[in-house]
């Protein structure tokens, strides 16, 4: 017996040794996600974190025209995953412009990740100098791929300053110049109502905990195709979201952006937004404020003032310099203060005389 276990230990070590380590069906080498991306997206951020949705689909606001179907998710500066495995080919991160403000529409930072079936997934409104992935590299669903921000176009809640978020689309693939193509609707497995579409104003759990981690969310997948139909339109059409013409790495973009978003961020930002409203309020703010203040302020001042201190005391004294006070009032009209003055001062020498 003792010799059969040797040998049965040494049979199995041999064995283990020549044949490779075999993957379960289905299942692909962990140093390369698979590609063309099997379908299903779940939602991009960390699996397990709750994020809210800030701007959803078909709105006036920038998600109409060819972001009709994008999602605006509240990350603030937090960590942005695959949604989808897939292939990078298009990287920027050296833009720190940023604003609610159409001028900043091509200074976003962004990574584009192709699905390998015609299309491909935007991350969009990337920190500088804060992508994980370069062009060619092959991602995995739930891969750490860079860090959320807020350049280019992004509007806070009071549409004024800038917004941290990320802006997620899938979209067509297409050239392999243009960044930003025209969107298309989709669903998230790691979301069980509405048909797995997030929805404005709602918080979600995400699933996407990554490939070889244990799965803690149900998922449901929607393998429906969504009818494509955008009917939106921009309440301001100046806010277009994303540079459509601009190439994978524009080289003079960042050059003009760097300045509005050092030396005064929130000017554009006033030019769209804030200046009908603060033109006017300074105006007829600091105008009546002179006339009127100023006026009723030296009238009442002067005329309670004067008209006790010499009706008491210099009345019997200043009796001469009274007529030469009768004249007086021949330059004082433009004051229009002192006109009642004079009649209290010419019944008072009356008695006296």
């Amino acid at each position: 017996m003792p010799f059969l276990a040797s040998f049965l230990t040494v049979s199995v070590a041999l064995i283990a040794a020549i044949v490779p380590t075999f993957q379960l069906p289905g299942s692909t080498p962990a140093d390369k996600p698979p590609f063309p991306a099997p379908p299903g997206y779940v939602l991009p951020w960390i699996g397990g974190e709750i994020q809210a949705v800030t701007q959803g689909e078909e709105t006036s606001v920038t998600h109409n025209g060819l972001a009709a179907y994008a999602f605006d998710f509240d990350l603030n500066y937090g960590i942005v995953v695959a949604a989808r495995a897939g292939k990078v080919v298009m990287v920027r991160q050296d833009s720190t412009a940023g604003g609610c403000s159409g001028a900043y529409s091509g200074a976003a930072n962004y990574v584009v990740i192709d699905h390998g079936d015609g299309t491909s997934a935007l991350y969009l409104h990337l920190a500088p100098a804060a992508v994980f992935v370069k062009p060619g590299q092959f991602i995995d669903q739930g891969q750490a791929i860079a860090v959320s921000g807020e350049t280019g176009l992004t509007c806070s809640d009071d549409m004024k300053g800038p917004g941290r978020h990320l802006h997620f689309q899938v979209e067509r693939t297409e050239d392999g110049r243009h960044y930003f193509t025209q969107s298309l609707p989709i669903a998230f497995d790691d979301i069980s109502k509405n048909d797995g579409v997030p929805q404005e104003g709602q918080s979600y759990v995400s699933g996407n905990f990554g490939r070889g981690k244990p799965q803690k969310i149900k998922l449901t997948p929607h393998h429906d195709p969504r009818p494509f139909n955008p009917v939106a339109t921009p309440a301001d059409p100046s806010l277009l979201e994303g540079d459509h013409d601009a190439t994978p790495v524009p080289a003079d973009t960042p050059t003009p952006d760097l300045g509005p978003a050092v030396d005064g961020a929130s000017t554009p930002e006033e030019t769209s937004t804030s200046r009908p409203t603060h033109t006017p309020t300074p105006r007829p703010t600091h105008t009546p404020t002179p006339t009127v203040e100023a006026a009723p302020s030296d009238t009442p001042a002067p005329a309670p003032s004067d008209t006790p201190v010499p009706a008491s005391t210099p009345v019997p004294t200043d009796t001469p310099p009274s007529p030469t006070a009768t004249p007086t009032p021949t330059p004082m009209p433009p004051t229009a203060t002192d006109t009642p003055s004079p009649p209290p001062d010419t019944p008072t020498p009356t008695p006296t005389a």
